[in-house]
């Protein structure tokens, strides 16, 4: 019962402790100016990121293409084979 008669007694300590008043606006302020201007560079990235999706889907539709018009990629080897008489 000891801890709860100190924690009561801190308690009591802290509710009459006055709580310091101090102003941090002039240090917030300038900081969320400066985070506004560098999201503006962010617009770029955007872009670019964007561009590079649809040229990288592009690629992809080409390359579809390419690989259903092959028949199979490993029958080319053989094909020669084929005109060969081993009787």
């Amino acid at each position: 019962m000891d801890t709860l008669e100190a924690i009561e007694k801190l308690a009591k300590h802290a509710r009459h402790e006055e709580t310091p008043v101090f102003g941090i606006a002039e240090k917030i302020l300038p900081h969320i100016r400066t985070e506004e201007q560098e999201s503006l560079s962010f617009v770029v990235l955007e872009l670019f990121a964007s561009a590079s999706a649809v040229a990288a889907s592009v690629v992809a539709y080409l390359s579809v293409g390419v690989i259903r018009s092959l028949t199979s990629p490993l029958m080319q080897f053989f094909t020669p084979l084929r005109e060969v008489r081993l009787w």
